[in-house]
């Protein structure tokens, strides 16, 4: 939370509210939840509230000077990845497309301005599942209806449920996050319109600059084409439009968590992500058996999946930081 380019969020006017969660055997070995009702548990709560406290008391955050969020904040939250749902699927866990092992200890924080809300497919129909998710995310940026930046953050938080029918048809996250990728894409039109009305941090002069002529510069900025409806508007007929997209490779941490037995995924806008390794101390297992904790070798997983030789990493500070009072457009 005192890295230059994750804390800039949240020092916004915009409600930025942090959260975290855990890969690694260590999460298994504290009895951490990523099942149903995981943030609530109150081993999850307890880190959830260290981060509010650590906040303000241990990372320079101030009320009013840097801590300003208009409308309030939600209580920061802790979730787990399912790891071994994830190997049973052949999906790398989220650690290990960051390039560590499957067994390491991973913590990786994150900020988000929008929680909740989330989507319930009626379907086991990997490539619809997939469709109502690329919806999910056109409908989910980080600013209120699509006003801000093209490309941003998302975790994509599945059930184990959904994730195996997803499965079927997507070998890998990465290919299911390329699937997205190509999918999500908004018309141009309502994309010009609400960030010409509702742009963050600056308003335009109708009188010399019109909707028409943003729309215009949105296109050549955002790589607009004209293209088939997405998925949810083909059953209207419209043969084409102009649409632009809303995801960007290696943007999206797609997460297994959550109730198993439940038909759910969820979009959570975020303000970017970044993960460490956890480093205990040599004598942890002498230190949690006086605890009755089991050693935590007894919590490890076996799994003939590598970490990716190629982990998602910011290349600048330029494509890492938000644009909260920043008009890209001029």
């Amino acid at each position: 939370m005192t890295d230059g380019d994750f804390r800039r969020t949240l020092a916004s006017t915009h409600a930025w509210t942090p959260y975290c969660f855990l890969n690694g055997p260590l999460a298994r070995q504290l009895e951490l939840d990523c099942g149903q009702g995981e943030i609530s548990n109150i081993r999850n709560a307890k880190i959830g509230r260290f981060i509010n406290l650590a906040m303000l008391n241990l990372g320079g955050y101030h009320i009013k000077e840097n801590r300003m969020g208009t409308f309030g904040y939600l209580m920061p939250w802790c979730l787990v990845e399912d790891d071994d749902a994830a190997v049973r699927l052949n999906w790398r866990p989220y650690h290990m497309q960051q390039g560590f092992h499957l067994n390491d200890n991973v913590l990786t924080a994150g900020s988000s301005l929008c929680w909740g809300n989330n989507l319930a497919p009626a379907t086991a129909k990997p490539q619809k599942i997939m469709e109502l998710m690329a919806q999910d995310a056109v409908e989910k940026q980080q600013f209120a209806i699509a006003s801000g930046t093209p490309f941003v953050y998302r975790a994509m938080l599945i059930t184990e449920n959904v994730a195996r029918d997803l499965a079927k048809g997507y070998k890998s996250k990465e290919s299911l996050e390329q699937a997205l990728i190509t999918t999500a894409r908004q018309p141009l039109d309502a994309r010009a319109y609400a960030n010409y009305w509702a742009n963050p941090g600056s308003s335009f002069n109708e009188k010399t600059y019109s909707l028409r002529r943003h729309a215009y510069r949105i296109a050549h900025k955002e790589n607009a084409k004209q293209t088939a409806p997405p998925p949810w508007l083909a059953w209207t007929k419209v043969k084409t439009l102009k649409t632009v997209p809303v995801m960007q490779s290696g943007k999206t941490a797609i997460i297994i968590t959550g109730d198993a037995n439940r038909n759910k995924t969820m979009c959570v806008p975020s303000g970017g992500f970044t993960s460490v390794k956890i480093e205990l101390p040599k004598n942890w297992d002498k230190l949690m058996e006086k605890a009755g904790y089991k050693p935590l070798k007894s919590f490890y997983l076996k799994s003939y999946l590598t970490p990716s030789s190629k982990p998602q990493q910011f290349k600048n500070y330029r494509q890492r930081r938000n644009t909260d009072g920043f008009n890209r457009f001029r």
